[in-house]
């Protein structure tokens, strides 16, 4: 599988506590890409081999055209991938075109009841959205769609994973894989990690009972942004970074012209602000599959 990472948005209707994006979209939302931009890439990548395209943003789904564009990239052979919030599920008649391009749905749901859901995502309604539309939409229209979910957990959410996992089951999203995310210290996230933080060793005491729990209920289960040493050896399996395959990711970026272009970024890893303590010499994991712990978590916490 040759991979491309695509953000071919810098908008969003929602307002996550702890996005990654937050900068690149204040620098770059009165910069959108073209259709003929996206088009075009696409079909160039394709003639080098690329099969798999993550579409990502911002949100994603609110790129002009974008059903036009799932159909463009699946007739060019791609595998498709979308992490989305899902709002734009709602309407029935995007679910259905969309569910027929898609081949890997991911929503974002990190939270399990109203009061939750507007916390992390700063969307008053989502919840009611979320539960009475886009899911019943998806049920109703998906057709051998590999379904994921990306949680993100944070100070306020970390010890509250069974609530999350028991509403995303119970809210009959046909999950088949849980990507249980801890925060990436970047942009938003990065000027708030203080109060999102988490102590991974308190977290780690958890590990067992949700490798059971997601076992029992057939969910495949991955963890991101956690040293493999936390997961133990039993349970080092389960790590993203062991599943990581290496990926080309476009992006907007401004030059040192100042020039608001397209860069491409290879990514052997997913390490992302990631770094070896003293400790990680002698590990067994180092570096393969594990790629260390983020940076500004050891502004906080000894690790």
């Amino acid at each position: 599988m040759k991979r491309l990472e695509f953000h071919i948005t810098y908008i969003c209707n929602h307002a996550c506590i702890f996005c990654s994006e937050d900068d690149r979209m204040q620098k770059y939302h009165d910069s959108p890409l073209t259709e003929i931009q996206v088009r075009t890439i696409l079909v160039d990548r394709a003639k080098k081999g690329y099969n798999h395209v993550n579409f990502t943003g911002g949100e994603p789904s609110l790129f002009p055209n974008f059903l036009k564009l799932l159909a463009f990239a699946k007739k060019l052979g791609y595998k498709i991938y979308v992490g989305t919030n899902g709002t734009l599920f709602a309407n029935e008649d995007f679910a259905q075109k969309a569910l027929e391009c898609i081949d890997e749905l991911s929503f974002s749901i990190h939270w399990f009841d109203q009061q939750s859901c507007e916390q992390q995502t700063g969307h008053k309604k989502h919840f009611d959205i979320f539960t009475k539309k886009v899911v019943p939409n998806i049920v109703k229209y998906q057709q051998g769609n590999f379904f994921f979910s990306n949680i993100v957990l944070d100070a306020h959410n970390f010890m509250d994973w069974k609530k999350i996992i028991n509403f995303i089951k119970d809210s009959w999203y046909p999950i088949r894989q849980a990507l249980i995310s801890n925060i990436a210290p970047e942009w938003l996230a990065e000027h708030n990690f203080w109060k999102l933080a988490f102590d991974v060793y308190e977290f780690q005491k958890t590990i067992p009972e949700i490798v059971e729990y997601c076992d029992t209920h057939n969910i495949i289960l991955r963890f991101f942004g956690l040293p493999t040493c936390i997961l133990w050896e039993t349970y080092q399996d389960y790590a993203n970074d062991m599943h990581w395959e290496e990926r080309h990711t476009i992006e907007r970026f401004t030059n040192s012209q100042g020039n608001i272009v397209l860069q491409d970024i290879y990514s052997p890893d997913n390490s992302r602000k990631r770094t070896f303590v003293e400790k990680c010499e002698w590990c067994q994991w180092r570096e393969k599959p594990c790629t260390g712990v983020f940076k500004k978590y050891l502004d906080y916490f000894e690790f």
